[in-house]
């Protein structure tokens, strides 16, 4: 199909993509006065593999931006265990550390609260972008748009981004499906015995539905692993679905007119494979940032923080999976989740109050005061 040129307005901007950070992004946008126009191949409700935990800090943020997700909410985590070679710890927090979604729920709920404010919504395939000095043209299999900005939403791998020339440095990888059956527990399981350098989870989702799935850092075929977990468990194989998780943002997050944002850009968390709260982080500062007289720059300001703190965060999961996971809790028997603190240095890092750095003092300290215990295991020569 010939492509037809569709003009815009001035002060126009497309969002590429409609998952948390598109979603994010249009409806801000839309509520500060700009036009927004969101262009996405797919249609909501559609399925996205995900694991669908929202941590406090994302749900601190939703209420900051005036969203109530209560509704998208299925199961609240007040309890985790967590398992380890050097054993299983449950842990208990004073806030749901994971609140559980269906990923076609939360994002359909926001990319209606976004057409709800304001924002258009066009099916179409994007290409390519292409800056010019005085707008950009988004390449669609159907059609030609032009605005004044583009956010860039399109996920990993983002078409966007390898337009402009910036892509994440690495990408994990994950498997996820909707199994079936009756666990008879309501916690969070987090199991770091399965998978090298990563770990596999289960979130209960409500009526006899659990989202499990596994993620490693290290590239491999783990379909078959998955499935043996499930078998395990005792519960039914749903649908199995994979995804790339990338956790190494370039050094840039925005050119001339454009701004990457959440799995475009590579933030997810490199420690916990988390990706909706920095989605919906991004796409509200690249939002708000067109207040200003170059947004692109301000964006760039803005996020510079969370890149400089990514490079501790990647400290910390070389910790957590290398030192804890790979030597401490297989070899050893010993393992940070054992300590006093650690419930702490979670809930303040998961609720936003700590920096990777700041936890990442935390856990040498710790390291530090389980020094004699670890000095104890060590075989004489």
């Amino acid at each position: 199909m010939s492509s037809e040129l569709i003009r815009m307005p001035l002060g126009r901007l497309i969002v590429v993509g409609s998952g948390p950070a598109g979603n994010t992004a249009a409806l801000l946008a839309s509520r500060i006065g700009v036009r927004v126009t969101i262009i996405d191949k797919a249609r909501h409700p559609r399925v996205k593999p995900c694991g669908g935990g929202l941590t406090p800090k994302t749900i601190a943020l939703s209420r900051i931006i005036n969203l109530d997700l209560g509704e998208v909410i299925e199961h609240e985590c007040g309890e985790v265990v967590v398992v380890t070679h050097a054993g299983s710890y449950l842990l208990r927090f004073r806030e749901p550390l994971i609140r559980v979604s269906r990923r076609e729920r939360l994002d359909e709920f926001m990319f209606r609260e976004a057409l709800r404010n304001g924002a258009e919504y066009v099916n179409d395939e994007v290409v390519r972008v292409e800056e010019g000095r005085g707008g950009v043209k988004v390449i669609g299999r159907r059609s030609i748009y032009e605005a004044d900005w583009v956010i860039g939403a399109d996920g990993a791998p983002s078409r966007v981004g390898r337009s402009i020339g910036l892509v994440p440095r690495s990408n994990a990888v994950a498997l996820m499906n909707i199994a079936s059956g009756k666990l008879g527990m309501d916690a969070c399981v987090l199991d770091f015995t399965r998978v090298k350098w990563g770990y596999a989870w289960v979130f209960p989702l409500g009526g006899g539905d659990y989202d499990v799935g596994l993620g490693s850092a290290l590239k491999g075929r783990y379909s078959g692993l998955l499935t043996s977990y499930v078998n395990e468990l005792g519960l039914r194989l749903g649908r199995v679905m994979g995804h790339l998780i990338p956790y190494r943002p370039p050094s840039q997050v925005a050119t001339r007119r454009v701004m990457l944002t959440g799995d475009s850009l590579g933030l997810a968390d490199p420690v916990t494979g988390e990706g909706i709260f920095q989605a919906m982080l991004s796409g509200a500062l690249s939002a708000l940032s067109l207040r200003h007289s170059n947004p692109t720059e301000h964006y760039s300001e803005l996020m510079g923080s969370y890149l400089r703190d990514n490079q501790y965060a990647l400290t910390t999961a070389y910790m957590v999976y290398g030192i804890d996971a790979t030597f401490l809790s297989r070899f050893m028997g010993l393992t940070g989740f054992s300590q006093a603190g650690v419930v702490n240095i979670i809930e303040k890092t998961t609720g936003g109050k700590l920096t990777y750095r700041e936890a990442l003092r935390e856990m040498v300290k710790s390291m530090v005061n389980a020094t004699p215990r670890i000095i104890k295991h060590i075989p004489p020569l």
